[in-house]
C-alpha cells in the first residue's frame, strides 16, 4: 500500500494527473477548443436580437439565453432575423456550433 500512495504522490507533485493528458496538444494550436466540442444542448426558441457576435433566444418557456455566435458557427439556411424561430445546437458554455 506504501509504495502506491508515494507512487501517486510523485505523479501528483509532478503533475501527471488525467486532465494533464485531456489538454495535451491543445494548447498553442490556435483554434478554439470550444468550436470542436460536440453540442451540449439543442435549443428552439425566438430570435429576439442580434447584438454583436451575440444572439439573445426566448425559449418556448420564456427563458432567455445569450449565444455566442462566431465565424466558426454553421449557418444553415437563410440569414437570420429577429423575430425567426431556430434551433442551435450549443456548448455548455454558450457557444453556437450551428444555428438554422
Amino acid at each position: 500500500m506504501a509504495p502506491k500512495i508515494g507512487f501517486l504522490a510523485l505523479a501528483a507533485l509532478l503533475g501527471f494527473s488525467p486532465m494533464a493528458f485531456v489538454y495535451a496538444g491543445e494548447s498553442g494550436s490556435g483554434m478554439n477548443v470550444e468550436t470542436k466540442s460536440a453540442p451540449w444542448q439543442t435549443l428552439d426558441g425566438k430570435l429576439m436580437k442580434i447584438d454583436g457576435e451575440f444572439y439573445v433566444i426566448e425559449d418556448y418557456n420564456g427563458k432567455e439565453f445569450r449565444l455566442h455566435v462566431s465565424k466558426e458557427t454553421k449557418q444553415l439556411g437563410d440569414a437570420k432575423k429577429p423575430g425567426d424561430k431556430i434551433r442551435a445546437e450549443i456548448t455548455k458554455s454558450g457557444h453556437a456550433l450551428s444555428i438554422q
